[in-house]
């Protein structure tokens, strides 16, 4: 009888191999671009912003899994895919405008281009006042799509009438 446990070992090697084949290689870079999943994202947003039936759940699952969270200053603002459909319809009905700029002020990848990391910046108009945050964090990507974006934002006149604290 011959051993089997070679023939074994070489498929699932083969299968491995197969399924990384499939699996398309993840994106890395180190500065700003146009191509990447958070870049493409917020482009579909911005125009989606403009179209009352932009934001549903189904256009958001073009780039963000199904169980995605969306954490803004360490809160969680949605999860999952209605979620962030009517969180965003909620902000397109309150607001006169809003528009991410693009192309993000810095941002780079992970070296495995699981993160990528942003420094963009964001106009609005809420309640007739124009705004304007910095916002810096990253998101993570799951099998091409946003699985969370992690966001520290902060509006600049916030930041410069806040009194600094000291260092712990």
């Amino acid at each position: 009888m011959k051993p089997i446990f070679p023939v074994v070992a070489l498929l699932t090697v083969l299968g491995a191999a197969q399924a990384e084949a499939a699996t398309p290689p993840a994106q890395t870079f180190s500065k700003p671009g146009a191509n990447d999943v958070l870049t493409r994202m917020f482009q579909w947003w911005n125009a989606a912003y403009r179209d009352p039936k932009g934001f549903t759940a189904e256009a958001f699952g073009r780039y963000f899994t199904a169980d995605a969270v969306m954490r803004i200053n360490g809160r969680a603002s949605a999860k999952g895919l209605d979620d962030l459909a009517s969180h965003f319809r909620m902000i397109q009905q309150r607001t006169q405008a809003v528009e991410i700029k693009l192309p993000f002020e810095e941002a780079f990848s992970s070296p495995d281009g699981s993160k990528i990391f942003t420094y963009h910046l964001i106009d609005a108009v809420d309640g007739g006042k124009p705004s304007h945050e910095m916002v810096m964090g990253y998101a993570s990507i799951r099998d091409g799509k946003i699985a969370l974006i992690n966001f520290a934002s902060v509006e600049p006149k916030a930041a410069a009438t806040q009194p600094a604290q000291p260092a712990q």
